[in-house]
């Protein structure tokens, strides 16, 4: 028999792909248990409604995300490297689509309920506080690192992004993002040149 514990991760990654697949319009307890495999009232059991554990599983996952996204990026060099890996992670999600499209529906949602409006921005300010510690790691010990808002670009990049991805939603052109990435990436260079983060090719 699964623990308590099991039991309600199971819900929770339900109610993302339930969300992924079906929009929060077919988002309901019945659609949920369709997808877990388990029946209604588990859900009241563990929660005193279906907003309660849409608003849980919207922390749960961008816990996760952010989790591996750390993993990913603690150990990055330069901006270089750094657009690298957020290439590879940005593919990773859209593999399995269930976190980004999940939450682009609750982000949705939030503006008819304020359960999900404060998760949401929770969500938001907590992605922005990791974009903008990514930030202070790239100008630390540099000259700028007095000059740069380290913070505002971080709201300023998780803004962007939720932007695009709100697009890509409405109408699943996903160049918006590579184009994007293939902007990025030779700024990035120029970026470690000028910090002195990479040196110069001789050769070129």
């Amino acid at each position: 028999m699964a623990s308590r514990a099991e039991t309600r991760n199971r819900l929770l990654e339900a109610a993302i792909r339930t969300l992924a697949v079906e929009g929060y319009g077919g988002t309901t307890a019945r659609s949920i248990a369709r997808t877990g495999g388990f029946a209604p009232g588990v859900i009241y059991y563990h929660f005193d409604d279906l907003e309660a554990l849409l608003v849980t599983a919207l922390r749960h996952t961008s816990q996760a995300r952010m989790a591996r996204y750390e993993e990913a990026l603690g150990s990055c060099a330069d901006a270089a490297d750094l657009i690298t890996r957020l290439r590879a992670l940005y593919a990773e999600d859209m593999e399995d689509k269930g976190h980004i499209d999940a939450v682009q529906e609750l982000v949705t949602a939030s503006a008819t309920s304020p359960r999900l409006r404060a998760e949401v921005l929770a969500h938001v300010d907590s992605w922005s506080g990791f974009a903008a510690s990514a930030v202070r790691r790239l100008v630390e010990g540099t000259t700028l690192e007095e000059l740069v808002p380290s913070r505002d670009i971080g709201m300023i990049a998780v803004a962007m992004f939720l932007g695009i991805q709100t697009l890509i939603h409405l109408d699943g052109d996903r160049s918006r993002i590579e184009s994007l990435f293939a902007t990025v990436e030779p700024a990035a260079i120029l970026w470690d040149t000028f910090t002195g983060l990479r040196k110069p090719d001789p050769d070129k």
